[in-house]
């Protein structure tokens, strides 16, 4: 008679493989997505500033648009790995 042995240890770890690369997957796809943004969003918010120090100097512009600047400088930083 031949001795079976149960293979649950190699059932789990296949599972937990595959987890692990979707896991990878999504998490590359995530970053992807956050440099795209992040590369698109670094051009486009300088075109916010011209309205916005066009409109004047009122009370929180110079705020806000410091605000924007800081931003606009994390955009770059994140999205510069964009292809």
């Amino acid at each position: 008679m031949k001795n079976f042995t149960p293979n649950h240890g190699q059932n789990a770890n296949v599972e937990s493989d595959s987890m692990e690369r979707i896991a990878r997957q999504g998490t590359l796809a995530l970053g992807a997505t956050v440099r795209r943004v992040s590369f698109w969003a670094a051009i486009l918010l300088p075109l916010v500033y011209l309205p916005l120090l066009s409109s004047g100097s009122g009370a929180g512009t110079g705020s806000l648009a410091l605000g924007l600047l800081a931003l606009n400088l994390i955009a770059l930083f994140v999205g510069h790995n964009h292809h």
